[in-house]
């Protein structure tokens, strides 16, 4: 295991160069917000007026059912193409995070090639984060501050797949609780702010990115104090985490169908006339 070269920075360090950051580069980070909220909003809207319109023609008993298919089918492709944009806008923001210099074009083109390895990165934390959380507040809470520098060792170091998530354990192995301070001193208002009706909502949206900065930094600062990240020998590690991550990723599935089967079971007059069992 490398050893810790120097001290961490202070969060207050932190903070000061995140904020010059975001100042060198606001109008990258704005363009790509802007850019990115007229297109998730517009696929927002487009996806709401669909499923409202399947939604209502699911309680007429007369309306052919290979309507309500094809409402269904594009309101779903909605759903992916928009899951899709977000993820590509997000990983766009994170390259302009991460590289000084990139220019907003090819930060679009790079993050086009990382969608995929992002999307990947992504279904893991998240199914790590799931099962953490569903196993209690606490085990949530160690693996996001364990996996939160996931995305930034992909898009900076090339490490893909579990890769990225064994170096950002890494990263903060024998240090959890300083980073957690330190990620804690500006996730805790970030989401205090985020709560405050229509106005918190508006500056969540400008402040993301100086939280994504902070991040980086905190990512950066882990890295040089520790002079690189060990990925833990053996399968061991793997295993249990592959094992930990389908949980999260399968349970979430099957609560999503037993969901949609309750909801159709006897809610529609069409279904219950036309003989379907749910």
């Amino acid at each position: 295991m490398a050893e810790i070269k120097r001290e961490p920075a202070t969060a207050g360090e932190l903070f000061f160069s995140a904020w010059e950051a975001y100042k060198k580069r606001a109008l990258p980070i704005l363009a790509v917000i802007l850019v990115g909220t007229g297109i998730i909003g517009s696929l927002a809207v487009v996806m709401a007026l669909f499923a409202g319109l399947g939604g209502a023609l699911m309680i007429h008993s007369e309306i052919d059912r290979s309507w309500i298919i094809l409402l269904t089918g594009i309101s779903s492709m909605l759903m992916l193409i928009t899951a899709i944009t977000g993820l590509w806008l997000h990983t766009v923001l994170l390259i302009i995070i991460i590289d000084e210099n990139p220019g907003v074009n090819e930060a679009f083109r790079r993050g086009w090639r990382y969608l995929r390895s992002m999307a990947w990165v992504t279904a893991i934390f998240s199914g790590l984060i799931v099962t953490g959380l569903l196993c209690g507040i606490l085990p949530g809470i160690l693996f996001m501050v364990w996996f939160s520098f996931s995305f930034y060792i992909l898009l900076e170091e090339d490490r893909k797949g579990m890769d990225a998530l064994l170096a950002s354990m890494a990263y903060v192995r024998g240090n959890w609780w300083n980073t957690f301070g330190r990620l804690t001193a500006v996730w805790l208002p970030f989401m205090l702010i985020g709560i405050i009706p229509f106005a918190g909502m508006l500056f969540s949206i400008f402040l993301y990115p100086f939280l994504l900065l902070f991040m980086a930094d905190v990512y950066h600062d882990l890295k040089a104090s520790r002079g690189g990240a060990e990925i833990p020998a053996g399968p061991g590690t793997r295993i249990l985490l592959w094992g930990i991550a389908a949980v999260g990723l399968i349970l979430p599935v099957i609560a999503l169908i037993g969901a949609l089967l309750a909801l159709l079971n006897g809610s529609s007059p069409w279904f219950e006339e036309a003989g379907y069992p749910y």
